[in-house]
C-alpha cells in the first residue's frame, strides 16, 4: 500500500493513515478495541515525532516519540488542554 489507507487487524485494533511501500509512514491513527489510540506521526512502522495518546478512560497526553519509543510527554500541552 502507498499513500492513505486503513488496516484493520484480526483482534480489533486498527490503523487508518498514510503508508509508505507498506509501512505506516506520516500522519495516522493507530487504535485499540478497548478505546486507546495514538494519533501522530509515523515513520518506517514505528510512532516518531508528536503524537497524541488517549487512554481507555478518555485521558489525553501529547508526547514526543522516536522510533517507536515515549522521549517525553509534553507537560505544557496537557496543562492546555484541561
Amino acid at each position: 500500500m502507498h499513500g492513505r489507507g486503513t488496516f484493520a487487524y484480526g483482534d480489533g485494533r486498527s490503523y487508518v493513515g498514510e503508508y509508505f511501500e507498506d509501512v505506516k509512514h506520516g500522519q495516522g491513527v493507530f487504535s485499540w478495541p478497548d478505546g486507546r489510540s495514538y494519533d501522530g506521526e509515523w515513520r518506517n512502522g514505528n510512532r516518531n515525532g508528536k503524537g497524541k495518546y488517549r487512554s481507555a478512560n478518555g485521558k489525553e497526553k501529547v508526547g514526543m516519540f522516536e522510533d517507536g519509543a515515549l522521549l517525553e510527554w509534553d507537560t505544557a500541552a496537557a496543562v492546555a488542554s484541561l
